[in-house]
């Protein structure tokens, strides 16, 4: 299945990602452009939410999630679900000790919060990556480090807005995104350090 995995981050949810992910545009965007599913880690404490939430879309009834908790590096599965007008599928965890597995295995196209450590899995990775800045947060340093990144040519960056999502998402079809260098050296590492901390 062509999977977008979503992560927020462990601790503090990102609302305005998930209600982008969630909005019929970025649904509607996603299939057309091949993507079956969407695995999202929403962050400890939005179970209830998110469960609020999704219980306004149509859902289809007689979907069964045919992927295990344990698969997914978590305790329980949050919500699941699959959209009735397109067959999207939708799975959320709220937390996963997984998560460069996840990414591995399930990450055809990874949207992130804008935090470095999420950013650097990623790109060691090698997957294509959508950083998605969360600046309703203190001390925000999120959409300088996403610049950096992204005016090096190693992502595409977004604001947590369904529009901005979705137009993301289209740019990210067409662009080949460059390799971000994953040998252990003293150029790499004097990147990192370029890119993270010169704002």
């Amino acid at each position: 299945m062509k999977t977008i995995f979503v992560t927020c981050g462990a601790t503090v949810p990102f609302p305005d990602l998930i209600n982008s992910i969630l909005s019929k545009n970025f649904i509607d965007c996603a299939v057309e452009n091949g993507f079956t599913r969407i695995i999202a880690q929403i962050g400890n404490g939005y179970t209830e939410t998110l469960v609020n939430q999704v219980a306004k879309l149509s859902m289809a009834d007689d979907y069964m999630c045919h992927v295990m908790a344990d698969e997914l590096g978590c305790n329980s599965i949050a919500s699941s679900f699959k959209f009735e007008s397109n067959g999207l599928e939708f799975i959320a965890i709220e937390y996963s000790s997984k998560i460069e597995d996840l990414i591995t295995i399930h990450g055809d196209l990874v949207i992130s919060h804008g935090g470095t450590g999420s950013i650097l899995d990623s790109l060691r990775l090698r997957k294509p990556l959508i950083v998605c800045v969360n600046d309703n947060l203190m001390d925000n340093h999120q959409q300088q480090i996403a610049d950096k990144f992204e005016n090096s040519g190693y992502i595409v960056s977004c604001t947590a807005t369904p529009s901005s999502l979705t137009k993301s998402l289209t740019t990210i079809q067409g662009t080949t995104l460059k390799q971000f260098p994953t040998a252990h050296n003293v150029i790499f590492e004097q990147k990192l350090v370029d890119i993270a901390f010169s704002f």
